[in-house]
């Protein structure tokens, strides 16, 4: 599929261009309030270690810097990683977007487990340097460089997780980053034709792909990647607080730029969501922050109704749909694979108990939510409970080197399920025509 990149500085009517500073304004103060949530959390020390532990973590999955640095330190890197990329895409004069939203959100939500500004520079490096290759506007491949540092744990395992001397390491986690960056947006283009834009995190897929490749690479040499889990639920009352304020905000900021209404949110629920669904330019601005809001009222309840606690994986998880609910997920179409992930689980002894895995994986598995728009609840819940049944398996081929683990697992159950569903309609159709033709 081919990416359009819009100039913000085209020649665009005044009201366009009013509202796209508006729109870069909003997403600026998300990211300072961020860092000064950070700032404010801890003293300078803490926040100066629990950064320092951070940046030199090998943050493979399961890495919650919650627990790596501390809740000042997260919220730091978060808020300091989603500025950087902001302030990236209005240098090339971008177009504020639903997919842009949805890029930033996700960078910011795994900034709490996984991503930061030492390992996700050499992705983005990587994408430039593609770009001027092919000859082509970086503008072109940025959506792909933000949402590329799904790849980010290559670099801090290969720098700080072999155990090599830092020159050494340091070297080569920078030169794999930069091929992987390098490689992702061909790639991304082509496995997007896999899953035919049924699973929002297309570029999570490819770099769960490019992961698998690195990580047998590695192992061929004798190397072996442990899956670790380290998880923190010490924040987990601060951290609802500040989510659900964050959420409630969200709603109010998003009918007062909707004229005090909620029009444009039928058009909303009435979309499928596969790629590519821009919400904002479907209904605007205003009715896509509510639609963001909701999502996000709807995870903080389901992980509270679940008995869930919050910590980094989770909030990241919530912050990364809610990004995605400006560019494909709202209640009607996500709603059904929560579901499907909680029955599946019930199927499991392991998985039973384990309430963390199965709220992460429900939270993130809303990428399979076009599956649900397009064919219906029923088929949304089948959808569901697949990924719940594959998402524990497939971690082993990247060895956790791919943050977008579920998107991974997504894009292999939209794969299996969409060819299986078209056929079954096609056939459907025939037999009902031939049944007119007859009579």
């Amino acid at each position: 599929m081919e990416k359009k990149s819009i100039s913000l500085h085209t020649g665009n009517k005044q009201p366009q261009l009013r509202s796209q500073v508006l729109k870069y304004r909003l997403l600026i103060i998300y990211s300072l309030l961020l860092i000064l949530i950070g700032v404010l959390s801890e003293t300078p020390a803490e926040l100066w270690s629990g950064t320092l532990r951070i940046l030199t973590s090998p943050s493979n999955l399961m890495t919650d810097y919650f627990a790596v640095g501390n809740f000042g330190s997260a919220f730091l890197n978060s808020g300091l990683l989603t500025l950087s990329s902001i302030l990236l895409v209005y240098s090339r004069g971008m177009t504020v977007s639903g997919p842009l939203i949805a890029a930033f959100f996700t960078v910011s939500g795994f900034s709490f487990f996984g991503k930061n500004l030492f390992n996700s520079v050499p992705i983005i490096l990587g994408v430039l340097l593609y770009a001027r290759f092919v000859k082509r506007p970086p503008s072109q491949y940025l959506l792909v460089a933000l949402f590329g540092s799904a790849g980010s744990p290559i670099i801090s395992y290969l720098t700080f997780g072999t155990g090599l001397p830092l020159p050494v390491s340091l070297t080569l986690g920078y030169a794999v980053g930069i091929l992987v960056g390098f490689m992702l947006p061909s790639l991304s283009s082509h496995f997007l034709q896999f899953h035919q834009g049924f699973s929002l995190y297309n570029v999570g897929f490819t770099a769960g792909i490019v992961g698998m490749i690195v990580t047998s690479v590695y192992r061929l040499f004798g190397g072996e990647i442990a899956v670790v889990s380290i998880v923190s639920t010490d924040y987990h009352l601060l951290s609802a607080t500040l989510l659900i304020v964050f959420s409630l905000l969200l709603f109010l900021l998003g009918f007062l730029l909707n004229d005090k209404s909620f029009k444009g949110m039928q058009a909303i629920f009435q979309s499928s969501g596969t790629l590519v669904t821009d919400f904002v330019a479907i209904s605007g601005i205003g009715a896509t922050l509510i639609n963001m809001a909701l999502m996000s009222i709807i995870l903080w309840t389901f992980v509270i109704l679940m008995g869930g606690e919050f910590s980094g994986p989770i909030v990241g998880g919530i912050l990364t749909v809610v990004g995605f609910s400006a560019f494909g997920n709202h209640w009607k179409n996500s709603l059904p694979i929560l579901i499907g992930v909680v029955l599946a689980s019930k199927f499991s002894p392991e998985l039973s108990n384990n309430t963390f895995t199965v709220l992460l994986s429900a939270i993130f598995g809303t990428s399979l939510a076009p599956v649900s728009g397009y064919y219906g609840p029923v088929v949304g819940i089948f959808a569901g409970f697949f990924h719940m049944t594959l998402v524990s398996n497939v971690t082993y081929l990247h060895g956790g080197l791919n943050l977008y683990n579920n998107g991974f697992s997504c894009g292999f159950v939209a794969a299996f399920m969409v060819p299986l569903l078209d056929k079954l309609s096609q056939v459907k159709k025939e037999k009902k025509y031939a049944g007119k033709r007859k009579v």
